[in-house]
């Protein structure tokens, strides 16, 4: 990997991590899940960087893809499990991190997901496959007698990519893909009572870029050259929108761009049996050591 590269995914997820500890320090009962949201992004612009994709606030048993309206009013309450996933990029290099905020600091569900990702990252190095990773996030929860969500898994992360191949599952498999010096991956265990599955929900409130297609409102071609130029054709919020544009034209606008297949939606995920979900994510660039991007700390190397 060149040094500048390397240098802007590090600053990339040195961006999370500084998000990361800012929402913890303030975390309580009581915020508003639209504040949380809106001054991460915030943070994240301060420091020179865009978000990778709106910043994910998903509670209990919703689990991924939940990001606040423009007039959300949802607050944490005492005992939520709230998953926080906040995405940077520099120049399109990202950082991918994902931790869950508790009013009860030592909850088993967040526990567990951050061994299970410290498992996963622990056996990182060049040469290591998909199922040697896999093998150490699930044998970790296991012994916690917990399960994982088994349709929800890591990836690869490039340039303007962040969702990229080959899945990293969160369940033991049969892969033999190895990864290789200076590959960048992103490993995110979701925890919760039993293994389990996710299914589609709403809102949807996170869409992004597919392709350019004709469409016939101006304000539907103006979302479509901003979703492709502006977020470099990244995950965008809805209520990122309002900002220029009116609520009706914003909803008749991605109706339209839906209809013609233009933009990809990003349905609500909930874990099937409405029981709640601990989630925890880091960005890893693949060298021994494993360079742990979204953490202020890298571990030391293995011996």
């Amino acid at each position: 990997m060149e040094k500048e590269v390397l240098e802007k995914y590090k600053k990339a997820g040195r961006m999370c991590a500084e998000a990361r500890r800012d929402t913890e320090k303030s975390f309580k009962a009581g915020m508003r899940i639209l504040d949380i949201a809106e001054r991460i992004e915030a943070k994240i612009m301060g420091m020179g960087g865009r978000p990778a994709f709106p910043v994910n606030i998903s509670i209990n048993d919703i689990t991924a893809h939940y990001t606040p309206s423009a007039n959300d009013q949802r607050v944490v309450e005492r005992g939520d499990l709230v998953k926080i996933d906040v995405g940077a990029h520099v120049d399109g290099y990202i950082g991918d991190m994902a931790f869950t905020c508790c009013t009860d600091p030592d909850n088993p569900l967040v526990r567990c997901a951050r061994k299970a990702l410290d498992a996963g990252i622990k056996v990182i190095e060049p040469g290591v496959t998909v199922a040697e990773i896999s093998h150490a996030i699930e044998e970790t929860v296991s012994k916690a007698g917990l399960g994982v969500i088994v349709n929800l898994t890591g990836h690869t992360l490039d340039k303007y990519v962040f969702h990229g191949s080959p899945s990293i599952p969160n369940t033991k498999n049969n892969s033999a893909h190895r990864f290789n010096e200076g590959d960048v991956i992103a490993l995110e265990p979701f925890v919760t009572e039993k293994k389990s599955f996710v299914k589609e929900s709403g809102p949807v409130e996170i869409f992004r870029y597919l392709q350019d297609r004709p469409v016939r409102l101006a304000e539907a071609r103006k979302i479509l050259a901003l979703a492709r130029d502006e977020y470099g054709k990244l995950p965008f919020a809805k209520r990122w929108l309002l900002k220029q544009f009116s609520p009706i034209k914003v909803a008749l606008a991605l109706r339209q761009l839906e209809a013609s297949y233009a933009l990809e939606r990003y349905p609500v995920l909930r874990e099937a049996g409405g029981r709640p979900v601990a989630q925890a994510e880091d960005t890893i660039i693949v060298s021994d050591p494993p360079v742990v991007t979204t953490r202020f700390a890298e571990p030391t190397k293995k011996k």
